[in-house]
């Protein structure tokens, strides 16, 4: 089986803070769905998600930062990637602006370095969860999305990267069409983050596409 080296994305950025569903700031309501998620990815580690490893990523309070194994921005053994077998995510605070831009950059860049490391060919995939449009780290709009799609678009082209971007209520759907492509952006209708993290598992499975994940989110509403 050719191993999968996948990149979370998670959205921390202010809006996860004031914006709530079921009475409860959308972040702590994607902290508890975590929760739930997690031993469910572990499950299967052992089946469908064997040979994939996850960094995950946050942008927004703190700037970008790594999340998973050790915490540091590296490829290296012990390092962001984990097995989803021992996959973790601490319990997530929101606040802050929303460099998107820089969190992908950074996925790229941990990918690549992944990849580098294997000793066959592997896939790779980044999974990107928003509900905004990028700023820099101040909160100032941000164009840099613009180059960063054309990189985004050479990366699919030699095959190297699939993305899969879910837009939550008040992501800017233009920023994440032109970054995933219209096959790869799924608009998510409300704050269904049980329904999110389904198709984030979804999206790392080994044969998935981006029909099967609009199949899955058809049938879980």
């Amino acid at each position: 089986m050719e191993p999968r080296f996948v990149t979370l994305l998670l959205d921390t950025s202010d809006s996860m803070r004031t914006t709530e569903t079921g009475g409860v700031p959308a972040v702590v309501a994607l902290n508890r769905q975590l929760a739930a998620w997690l031993p469910a990815v572990r499950a299967e580690g052992a089946g469908a998600l064997r040979g994939v490893e996850f960094a995950v990523l946050t942008f927004g309070l703190g700037g970008v930062l790594v999340v998973s194994g050790d915490g540091t921005p590296s490829a290296a053994a012990g390092g962001a990637f984990v097995p989803a077998a021992r996959l973790e995510i601490p319990e997530l605070t929101a606040g802050g602006a929303t460099p998107m831009v820089a969190a992908i950059d950074l996925a790229l860049h941990l990918l690549e370095e992944r990849r580098a490391l294997a000793p066959g060919p592997a896939a790779s995939r980044i999974i990107l969860v928003g509900d905004g449009a990028p700023t820099d780290f101040e909160g100032n709009p941000s164009d840099e999305w613009r180059p960063l799609a054309l990189r985004l678009a050479r990366a699919r082209e030699h095959r190297r990267t699939q993305i899969f971007a879910f837009g939550l209520p008040g992501a800017d759907d233009t920023v994440m069409r032109a970054l995933a492509t219209d096959d790869g952006c799924f608009e998510l209708p409300g704050l269904d983050l049980a329904g999110l993290l389904g198709a984030v598992l979804a999206a790392s499975a080994e044969e998935t596409d981006f029909s099967e994940v609009r199949r899955f989110l058809s049938t879980h509403p």
